[in-house]
């Protein structure tokens, strides 16, 4: 395969620098194995209303000598909510989807961008979109399942998905659990449905001096950081991190996100967005990382924090099957504060286990280097393709 473009919703722009981070280390990795790889995202008209926050066309430098060149035209967003599936081919969220297919399709024809094979991340819109830019153009099609469930799909039902994904050449899952879903809900074959967990840049993501990234981040020397990494949400749990932490003796919280649902804990030493670039700094100062997330495609930032040298403390729940195991990892109910707690006083007791779990972590980390996962994954297309 010589070119491939990744069509997503979600990617980071100077208006958003923080989205997206994982389809970028995607598009890189695959752009350093030796593949053009160009990124299509379209952008709703009411959400670039700054043309600098979303600029029309960039490139980015890949490493490596590589480079990855970025679309963003605009598209008409109307709105994709489960709450319209109903309405069949009057709903809004397919007038979404076809406005949406058409800003790429603008983008092909435009500036003649000939790919081999189009990846969508995202089964909804980007899935759909290049599978019907697929057909029409005689273009391999692979949507990529990133989705902790499939919420994207009940946006506009099952039978539009069975119907509109199935001539698909083939599917990328995060997960073997998501791999399960796809076939018992879709009826998609499991022959064409390949499983590649996350993966992150070991280069950037590594163990770095801790007392050093105290210093960085103005962090305390003498407590027991415990870290998370990821948005304030409900389902995501850094509010509960926080919870298990309130008045722990000698403990502190590190919390890099935004959302509505904060964590408050009193012992609190850093909460607040972090960009990207610095989260392998700030992981390497702490001395745990904990994510009681509810729901996971296949979680970046327990990779990221394990390829940084830390223990985890995470959920039980198929979707962290692939990725923990119990030689580096406690697994919790990640509704149970007081599991939590406990998990997080285990380790901060038990110096031995810590840095077992540590080495065991590091270790793990290697089978998710991103560059891997980029040339099993441009492989596995290949060979769907053939088949075709």
């Amino acid at each position: 395969m010589a070119h491939l473009a990744v069509v997503t919703g979600n990617y980071p722009a100077p208006a958003c620098p923080t989205h997206g981070t994982f389809v970028r280390q995607f598009a890189h990795a695959v752009a350093r194995q030796g593949v053009r790889c160009t990124v299509i995202q379209p952008v709703a008209v009411h959400e670039a209303w700054r043309s600098d926050g979303f600029p029309a066309r960039t490139y980015e430098d890949a490493g490596h000598d590589a480079r990855v060149e970025i679309f963003r035209p605009r598209f008409l967003s109307v709105s994709a909510r489960e709450s319209y599936a109903f309405m069949g081919p009057l709903s809004p969220s397919r007038m979404t989807l076809h406005r949406f297919t058409a800003a790429v399709r603008r983008v092909l024809s435009r500036y003649q961008v000939r790919p081999d094979a189009l990846y969508g991340h995202f089964l909804y819109l980007s899935g759909a979109a290049v599978v019907r830019l697929g057909q029409g153009l005689d273009i391999p099609a692979f949507p990529c399942v990133g989705e902790g469930e499939l919420w994207t799909v009940r946006q506009f039902g099952v039978a539009h998905a069975r119907e509109r994904l199935r001539p698909a050449s083939g599917f990328l899952a995060n997960s073997s659990a998501l791999k399960g879903t796809l076939i018992e809900e879709l009826g998609l074959p499991a022959d064409r449905i390949g499983v590649f967990p996350n993966g992150t840049d070991l280069s950037a993501f590594r163990p770095l001096a801790r007392h050093v990234a105290r210093e960085r981040f103005g962090l305390p020397r003498d407590q027991f950081l415990v870290g998370a990494v990821g948005n304030f949400l409900e389902k995501k749990g850094i509010v509960r991190v926080g919870a298990a932490i309130e008045g722990l003796e000698g403990v502190a919280g590190v919390f890099a996100g935004s959302g509505p649902v904060p964590p408050s804990a009193s012992n609190t030493a850093l909460c607040r967005r972090v960009p990207h670039e610095e989260i392998p700094e700030l992981l390497a100062a702490c001395d745990v990382f904990v994510l009681p997330t509810l729901i996971e495609g296949s979680c970046n930032a327990l990779v990221e924090a394990m390829a940084c040298g830390l223990p985890i403390i995470s959920s039980i729940g198929a979707f962290n099957d692939d990725v923990l195991d119990e030689s580096m990892s406690i697994r919790i109910d990640p509704m149970n504060v007081e599991a939590i707690r406990c998990a997080i006083i285990q380790l901060r007791d038990d110096p031995r286990r810590r840095t077992a779990m540590a080495s065991a972590a590091l270790e793990r980390s290697k089978e998710f280097d991103v560059n891997d996962r980029a040339r099993r994954m441009l492989a596995f297309m290949e060979e769907c393709a053939t088949r075709a």
